[in-house]
């Protein structure tokens, strides 16, 4: 009897689990680590995503802040200033040129203003040009998609000023009354429209993120 006891004792403490147990407890394992490794690729691929929007709407509204400023002084000069010595076609003073480079697209405006200091220079002495800020030709760079800057006082060719987002750049002039206008002496308003475009394609929306930002520019000396 103390043998019998013994053996069924045995049988119960050898049992274990049988190899297809074994096998099925580790697909399980397998499937609900492959399933939560996909949604946390899902979730990296959302939040990269996420944060190069936020990426790009920083850098247009920076932009933009920034072409307001620039804008806004269009036509001030104080002192008549009749002509900038720095630019290398020295033209003579006109608060805005839309459509600078005269290829038909108002991607591009020319903007002028004695303000930096305010002293009947524009963008400062021939041979110092060292103000700045006072001959500016705001353009769209549509080959490296940027928004670029030409200084006269400063710069001897188109800067870049962001990172390659910009698809479009498009300035439309308005009057006092807010009718369309494009006759620099009768503009109030300059409405700027910048559209960009994310790095990154969106898995869901199979491709980039396009956006168009906008804003209102009151030019002051109106």
């Amino acid at each position: 009897m103390v043998g019998e006891g013994c053996g069924r004792s045995r049988s119960r403490g050898g049992a274990g689990f049988t190899l297809v147990e074994v096998l099925i407890a580790a697909a399980l394992t397998v499937a609900v680590l492959g399933a939560a490794l996909g949604v946390s690729a899902d979730v990296r691929r959302a939040l990269s995503h996420a944060i190069d929007d936020a990426a790009v709407e920083q850098e247009a509204r920076a932009a933009l802040a920034w072409i307001a400023r620039t804008v806004s002084v269009a036509g001030s000069n104080p002192y008549g200033a009749d002509l900038t010595p720095c630019a290398a076609d020295a033209t003579p003073f006109e608060a805005l040129r839309l459509d600078a480079d005269g290829n038909g697209v108002d991607d591009d405006v020319r903007v002028q203003a004695d303000v930096n200091p305010p002293n009947g220079m524009l963008a400062g002495r021939a041979g110092e040009c060292d103000e700045a800020g006072e001959d500016v030709t705001i353009a769209h760079d549509a080959g490296a998609r940027t928004l670029t800057r030409r200084d006269a006082a400063r710069d001897a060719a188109p800067v870049a000023l962001t990172s390659a987002i910009v698809t479009g750049l498009a300035f439309t002039g308005f009057d006092a009354a807010g009718a369309p206008t494009r006759a620099f002496r009768e503009i109030a308003l300059i409405r700027v429209a910048l559209t960009t475009e994310s790095r990154a394609r969106h898995s869901v929306l199979g491709g980039p993120v396009r956006a168009t930002h906008t804003m209102d520019v009151h030019l002051r000396v109106r």
